[in-house]
């Protein structure tokens, strides 16, 4: 408890309270914690909940924890809570009407969005519905009730009205990345998308394509450029214009970005000048005790404070990172003062990687340097750890695989542990999916989603494959996630003296 007095309020705090409230902790102590986190995420809460000597506490938790058919026997606050629109789709008509019944007077979104569920034809009522109740259904109903009972042309007037809507540009994403739903794809094909935001109109661009109509693609394009604020997402445009058009002076404009991604590095092979990317590999460091404990969490949140200073500040605070082992702070810090003119891909803790055949060990870095930028105590909003950014759970797991006794969370926040586990979770799963780019989308949204992406019928033959496929990943995270993990393992293999032509590495996504 003293140790968790001492530190500052932020997620890294937050990750240990996580773990002591794990213990045998009195309610004052859970209250007193209450207090000081910073984001209280449903993982915490339930644990929370567990600790506190409060009854409205423990009722939350039950309700969030509760099977659909269990909400039957329940109260309309419990409903409320930790009954969605999701799991209205495992009941059937008769107990939905039974929810309703408790709700009606209370909560009135939440009834009106069941009501629709409960109408004979769920479309034509979720059309005739306001706004609210439109999104509030169609936004989070799931996958197989939206294909199943509204995948129909939406009539072009209503169409109008609910693009006018910012809640319209989660329907877009779920209507365009949906490989099945071809009639709704049909509805936005045409439509005034001056409202709609940057990615929208990306995805509309894609739906465009889906069917041949690369006027509108361009159109939808010329949006979203003006839209998009990154690098990277304007790379992302220019690259479609390019596949869309063949004109090789949009192609010689990519090369010109500063940002080293797939888009900018398909142009520089395309057109042979791959080392415009200003790739530092090599910064200069002693093999000299470190001034810092890398595998302290809040030693890295208070450096991380120091960022946040002005520019002339920044090379100051780069030079006094002279260890080996302080590398990463090193090239972090470098790479925001000079993210415009140069990209830097260290090779840290080497002699951890040394045994590690040589596709994997840059596969380790592409990763490790997307997760965590090396970082080697890094904790996420979610608890993911260390340079790999391993979930707890999974920590323990591999701990378990590789028989190591009295094993600690924390002990992930040392490098060789974290390469030794990635290594060990890269051969599990690459024997599943054998792609550097599957395997990223494995890594950061689970094997499940990756395995079931490909059974939908993703990264078949077709004339803008696989890079639409690679745009339609339904997870925006995962999608984004696995562009920027090929980049890295691009650079990594050039830098280990071997080169891979990108349109190569992607066609070998196509099944045959």
């Amino acid at each position: 408890m003293n140790f968790l007095d001492s530190k500052p309020r932020s997620i890294y705090k937050d990750y240990y309270i996580w773990r002591y409230l794990d213990q045998n902790v009195t309610s004052d102590n859970a209250v007193k914690l209450l207090g000081e986190t910073k984001r209280v995420n449903r993982k915490l809460f339930l644990r929370f909940a567990k600790r506190v000597d409060d009854k409205s506490y423990k009722k939350i938790a039950k309700c969030y924890k509760m099977r659909p058919k269990e909400f039957l026997k329940s109260d309309e606050d419990c409903i409320k809570i930790g009954f969605s629109i999701y799991d209205a789709t495992k009941l059937t008509k008769q107990e939905l009407k039974t929810i309703n019944s408790k709700i009606k007077d209370r909560y009135k979104d939440l009834y009106e969005a069941i009501d629709v569920l409960i109408d004979n034809n769920p479309f034509n009522k979720l059309l005739r519905s306001d706004n609210k109740t439109f999104f509030f259904v169609f936004n989070h109903i799931g996958s197989k009730y939206r294909l199943k009972h509204f995948n129909k042309i939406i009539p072009k007037k209503i169409v109008s009205k609910l693009s006018n809507d910012r809640r319209f540009n989660y329907s877009v994403k779920l209507i365009v990345t949906n490989l099945k739903l071809k009639k709704l794809q049909k509805s936005i094909l045409d439509i005034n998308s001056s409202n709609l935001n940057a990615n929208s109109n990306f995805f509309l661009a894609m739906n465009a394509l889906r069917y041949n109509d690369k006027k509108k693609a361009i159109k939808y394009l010329s949006i979203a450029d003006k839209k998009f604020y990154y690098r990277f997402d304007k790379d992302k445009v220019l690259f479609w214009k390019y596949l869309i058009t063949k004109d090789l002076d949009i192609l010689y404009k990519l090369t010109k970005s500063f940002d080293a991604n797939i888009y900018s590095i398909y142009a520089l092979q395309k057109l042979n000048s791959i080392k415009s990317l200003n790739i530092i590999s090599n910064i200069k460091c002693k093999n000299c005790n470190a001034k810092n404990d890398i595998a302290d969490p809040f030693t890295w949140l208070k450096i991380l404070k120091q960022l946040n200073l002005k520019e002339s500040n920044l090379t100051k605070i780069a030079n006094n990172f002279t260890s080996c082992k302080e590398l990463p702070y090193k090239a972090f810090t470098l790479e925001r003062l000079n993210y415009k003119n140069k990209n830097y891909f260290i090779v840290p803790y080497k002699k951890y990687l040394q045994k590690i055949p040589l596709n994997k060990r840059v596969l380790i870095l592409s990763i490790a340097r997307q997760e965590s930028r090396f970082i080697p105590a890094s904790i996420s909003s979610s608890y993911a750890l260390g340079m790999m950014q391993f979930m707890p759970f999974l920590t323990r797991a591999m701990a378990k695989k590789l028989k190591i006794k009295n094993f600690d969370l924390d002990n992930i926040f040392h490098p060789k542990i974290a390469y030794k586990f990635a290594s060990k979770h890269l051969d599990y799963l690459d024997k599943k999916l054998h792609h550097p780019l599957l395997i990223a989308y494995a890594y950061n949204g689970g094997i499940g989603f990756t395995l079931k992406m490909l059974k939908q019928g993703f990264f078949q033959k077709g004339q803008y494959e696989p890079y639409l496929s690679m745009e339609l990943v339904p997870y925006d995270e995962s999608k984004r996630y696995g562009k920027k993990v090929v980049a890295n393992y691009i650079i990594y293999s050039s830098i280990f003296g071997k080169n891979i032509n990108i349109k190569t590495l992607f066609q070998k996504l196509i099944k045959p």
